[in-house]
């Protein structure tokens, strides 16, 4: 399951808003976190602190969450914000817990690059990304203040949730603004934007899989009112048009999507989904061959062998554990069946609470299709054999958390064997037709929320069987 992208983006949109309605005098701000039916989920808050040596932001938001037969749950957050006395960003931090689990980011902004370190209970990793000239800190706060809600804006922002330079745009829309997230030509996200008179951002709508979560003015009182915590899993699951049968799941299934609020994206093909784009509709064919596959040039081959912050394929537990099947006198396709029990014994207990890097998750020996994937790409890398995580969707016929025959957010791995591009799940054990692909990365949080976005975006319009005569 992908819920830890719910719990992610919720609170990277949280922080997100912020600064185009901050005092400039020391002040705190209040807000309700809603869903698209009014119900509260949450809340956050900022204050701001100004000194002779800069400013410093704080803004805290928190989730209630809540599944049948759990107990209640708290999806925590701190961001911080520092600036020297000439409004320049030196420092970026962000704390976030659910549960026992936590993550500390932290990023120190030099001339040209940040300094990023990501602290979890079982592993630091610190890594340097450049900052081209120009590279905004504000998602584009500072420049809707002086827009004429004709042009189109397009500039680059550093996020720390990405742990990268994304490219942004804002766009008009009635009432206010979209803007959107890019990474590279990629859509990562969209969010809506109601403005004020003055061109600050009054209010944040965010579409998530299968619903919208708003954040809103609000009173301190409104804010911190009490409302019953928010059941995640019914939310993210999308009814299914039809009962998929297990035959039909095996075989060739075309799906045809329209999308929301006129933001069209086009999903990614892989080596067994094929993208067709017309009329501002999506058919997405998956089958067994279906699709083209991902690049088999050089470069993206010797990218997607590579150690990442979520991939440690260098360090020693994972060599350990991967080297006998590096040895073996087999093919990469056997390699990777092996390779995929292997990832499923080390997820000894099913966690939702968050999403961790490959080492993490051996360290804590539970996890959910994330970690599931993340651990098995790292494996894959580990013995020579390239892979990406996939991030989207997949069917379940069996009633889950109170919901039957539906799509469900979920992760995968594809490895490039036999001289073509496969898909390998070490969390179903198999791969069928019902896996829409909707992001593709080396298991990141930012292809993880990205995907959570932009399932929420796609209207469904029809889906069918294949068959051949």
């Amino acid at each position: 399951m992908l819920v830890r992208a719910f719990l992610c983006l919720a609170i990277a949109v949280l922080a997100g808003p912020a600064t185009a309605q901050v005092a400039p005098a020391p002040a705190t701000n209040w807000f309700r976190v809603l869903t698209e039916y009014g119900t509260q989920i949450g809340h956050r808050s900022q204050q701001v602190t100004q000194s002779a040596e800069g400013r410093e932001t704080v803004s805290l938001q928190e989730l209630l969450l809540q599944e049948p037969g759990d107990p209640v749950s708290r999806a925590a957050s701190q961001t911080v914000v520092t600036e020297d006395s000439t409004g320049r960003v030196i420092a970026i931090s962000d704390y976030s817990q659910t549960g026992r689990s936590w993550t500390r980011t932290t990023a120190k902004i030099e001339p040209g690059r940040a300094i990023i370190t990501r602290a979890t209970k079982s592993d630091t990793h610190t890594t340097t990304i450049p900052l081209p000239p120009g590279t905004r800190f504000d998602a584009g706060a500072g420049l809707l203040r002086n827009w004429d809600g004709k042009t189109i804006l397009e500039f680059r922002n550093f996020s720390l949730d990405a742990q990268a330079v994304e490219r942004m745009t804002i766009e008009p829309a009635p009432g206010g603004a979209i803007r959107k997230r890019y990474d590279g030509d990629q859509l990562r996200g969209a969010a809506r934007l109601e403005l004020g008179t003055d061109g600050r951002v009054t209010a944040m709508i965010q579409p998530m899989f299968g619903s919208r979560i708003a954040i809103v003015p609000a009173t301190r009182e409104e804010a911190l009112a009490g409302h019953p915590p928010f059941r995640m899993f019914a939310t993210v699951m999308i009814k299914s048009p039809v009962r998929i049968a297990e035959p039909a799941a095996q075989g060739h299934i075309r799906y045809r999507f329209g999308f929301r609020d006129g933001i069209v994206f086009t999903p990614p093909e892989t080596g067994e989904q094929r993208v067709t784009m017309a009329g501002g509709e999506a058919t997405v064919d998956i089958c067994d061959s279906c699709g083209p596959g991902l690049p088999t040039d050089p470069a993206f081959l010797a990218d997607a062998r590579r150690a990442t912050p979520w991939l440690q394929i260098d360090h020693p537990r994972i060599r350990a554990i991967t080297g006998r099947t590096a040895r073996l006198k087999i093919g990469d396709a056997r390699k990777m069946e092996l390779l995929t029990a292997e990832a499923i014994g080390h997820l000894g207990k099913i966690d939702f609470t968050g999403h961790y890097s490959a080492l993490e998750t051996l360290e804590r020996g539970a996890g959910d299709c994330t970690e599931a994937a993340v651990l098995l790409a790292a494996f894959g890398r580990a013995v020579g054999i390239p892979t990406k995580v996939v991030n989207g969707l997949v069917y379940s016929r069996e009633r889950y958390h109170g919901v039957s025959n539906a799509f469900m957010p979920h992760s995968w791995v594809l490895a490039f064997v036999g001289g073509k591009w496969r898909s390998y799940d070490a969390a179903l054990s198999t791969f069928d037709s019902t896996h829409i692909a909707l992001s593709i990365g080396d298991g990141d949080a930012r292809s993880l929320t990205a995907a959570g976005q932009l399932g929420s975006l796609l209207t469904w319009q029809s889906m069918a069987e294949v068959r051949t005569r």
